[in-house]
């Protein structure tokens, strides 16, 4: 018979188990990529092996010459970062008007704009082109940028949720010492929310490091395309050498993975505290 210190060790090692065998799973796809990425072009398709024979970087440096990558990269980055930008203001201030403050109509209009999480994007996409058609914005950065600069249903939710956690006495006392409205969201709640900050700030890099639908549509230049673009018209240049179209997926990978390990404690924070877990 086992005792209960045992019962528990075993219990807990099974768990340890259980959770390093999901996370093997999740994780598989990711370490197949890497380890295709760094295998010669004849052993791609050799065998079932996850540790490559003889480790190369030849498809990196393939990737990275004879690839406009470096173009891509940076296409992404400025349109990721104005939207980045854009979404933060936005639904920072948005999120602040429905927690903090009193107006008519303000459960209604919250309601509303929530429902749009509802519409899917297929949905709007022939009538945003159309518009964007019209304002001759085609080919540019303009129509990368402009539809999603303006924050979004869940950002607003988010960053509501959050300031409705902090106690009104504090914009109570700051319209007291006779600051406005928008001096108290920058001075006293915009501080005080970096962790949802933080976590709407990753939600929205990842969402449009990884946007394809939108970009495809309305970019046609070599130019102007993004990361995920580019990486789908890879085919057409690399028809099948996997390893180098898998060394290009981990250098769009990289950025993203490494962003997510240096927010990873601001975001768990920001989620706890904006009542998306409740």
């Amino acid at each position: 018979m086992l005792t209960l210190g045992q019962r528990q060790s075993l219990h807990k090692s099974m768990l340890y188990m259980l959770i390093i065998f999901l996370l093997f799973i999740y994780l598989f796809p990711l370490l197949w990529q890497l380890s295709t990425s760094l295998k010669d072009a004849s052993e791609v398709f050799s065998g079932f092996n996850l540790i490559p024979q003889k480790i190369t970087s030849a498809a990196y440096f393939t990737a990275w010459s004879r690839f406009n990558l470096q173009q891509y990269l940076f296409n992404t980055a400025i349109v990721a970062l104005f939207i980045l930008i854009g979404t933060l203001i936005s639904c920072g201030l948005a999120g602040y008007a429905f927690g903090q403050l009193q107006f008519p109509g303000k459960n209604i209009l919250f309601y509303l704009y929530l429902a749009t999480m509802m519409v899917p994007a297929a949905v709007t996409l022939i009538p945003a082109y159309y518009i964007i058609i019209k304002l001759n914005w085609v080919n540019t950065y303009y129509a990368l940028i402009v539809p999603f600069m303006f924050g979004n249903a869940f950002g607003t939710f988010l960053m509501r949720q959050f300031f409705m956690t902090l106690p009104k006495e504090l914009s109570e006392s700051a319209t007291i010492d006779g600051a406005g409205y928008f001096q108290t969201w920058w001075r006293i709640m915009l501080p005080l929310s970096k962790p949802a900050l933080a976590t709407l700030g990753v939600m929205t890099l990842v969402a449009q490091w990884n946007s394809f639908m939108w970009p495809l549509v309305v970019t046609q230049s070599q130019s102007l395309k993004v990361l995920s673009v580019g990486l789908a018209d890879f085919r057409l240049y690399f028809s099948v050498q996997w390893n180098s179209l898998m060394a290009a997926v981990m250098i769009a990978v990289i950025p993203m993975l490494l962003i997510l390990i240096l927010a990873q404690k601001m975001f768990i924070k920001g989620i706890q505290f904006s009542g998306v877990n409740r």
